[in-house]
């Protein structure tokens, strides 16, 4: 947080925002907080364009703190209320201004049939130029919102390296009160990276494995964002009798993944059993499976993305129901094709 310590005067504020002036961005002294050394800058509007991404307000925070350093936010709001930020740090106002200038606002926002993607970076570093005068920019997803019309998915990057993004999703509230029953394997279809939705109360919670190092967490954050949103339009805009029937393959293979853990010891004791019943003489490698398996299962089991649960898994199952969402008295009882 920004220290209270010593407020800026006038002087201060001379001096930070001249290089803001020059890019005629105007300080609005009106909303800013001199006494917690937070200047806000005044709006600017961009147009929607043509690849059907929405106008824009853009506003400008820049946080000073007595140790010399600032933050830098910029935050893009459409008129709906969806909004995306670009955050940056160091100690030069000027060159801040020019990270956050050199990612233009409508890379923050994507389109699709049936959906909105927001993301939210921070910029670590100063652009570069390439041979042929190209800038360019490194930006670190810090958080990307699938926004459709009956869910909104969040999915928060942690900048620790090997660990896995948090997920949550939320219905839109309606009218009759009615909500959203969703499958437990909604995301885990997808893939292997993917895991299972767990009910908590109003929302759902999942997680999304992800490798490497900044760069390459962004790049598969991007990409998951995009299949994930376009996943979810599909699935949403038909009925769940359909999801089912899209995805039959992998939502067997999803109970299979959940089903590991209780397989381990399944596998230890058929091997036990099988042992002194079967003549290797002629067969090694059968052998040799069977000794190893257990301790494949178990190896297995670690590459799951969440918590090892000794449960047998629900079998997938078609839904009858002609839409995804429940009365209000239903909701939490009837979840279809759960699997």
């Amino acid at each position: 947080m920004a220290s209270a310590a010593s407020p800026l005067s006038h002087h201060d504020i001379l001096g930070i925002v001249e290089p803001f002036t020059r890019r005629s961005r105007q300080v609005d002294l009106a909303a800013s907080d001199r006494l917690n050394r937070r200047l806000l800058f005044k709006p600017i509007e961009h147009a929607a364009n043509d690849a059907g991404l929405p106008a824009l307000r853009e506003t400008l925070q820049l946080d000073s703190y007595r140790s010399g350093n600032f933050d830098l936010t910029r935050t893009l709001t459409a008129a709906d209320g969806q909004s995306a930020t670009l955050q940056t740090s160091g100690r030069q106002p000027a060159d801040l201004l020019a990270r956050i200038d050199a990612v233009m606002p409508h890379q923050q926002f994507s389109a699709g049939a049936g959906f909105l993607i927001t993301r939210s970076y921070t910029v670590p570093a100063d652009p570069t130029v390439s041979t042929e005068g190209q800038t360019s920019v490194q930006l670190v997803l810090a958080r990307a919102v699938v926004h459709t019309a009956d869910l909104t998915l969040t999915l928060n990057v942690p900048e620790a390296r090997g660990v896995s993004a948090d997920i949550t999703i939320k219905p839109t509230q309606v009218d009759d009160g009615s909500t959203l029953a969703l499958p437990d394997d909604l995301l885990a279809v997808i893939g292997w990276d993917w895991t299972r939705l767990v009910h908590k109360k109003d929302l759902w919670e999942s997680k999304l494995r992800l490798r490497g190092g900044a760069a390459r967490r962004t790049r598969m954050a991007e990409q998951a964002a995009n299949r994930g949103a376009q996943h979810l339009a599909q699935a949403l805009a038909e009925p769940p009798g359909r999801f089912h029937e899209r995805h039959l393959r992998a939502r067997w293979w999803a109970a299979l993944r959940r089903a590991i853990p209780i397989l381990t010891p399944v596998g230890l004791i058929v091997t036990v059993l099988l042992f002194p019943r079967i003549d290797f003489g002629e067969k090694p490698g059968l052998w040799v499976m069977l000794y190893h398996l257990p301790t494949a299962l178990v190896a297995l089991s670690f590459c799951l993305q969440e918590l090892p649960e000794f449960v047998i898994p629900p079998l997938p199952r078609r839904s009858e129901s002609p839409t995804w969402r429940k009365p209000a008295r239903d909701a939490v009882s009837s979840v279809p094709g759960s699997g």
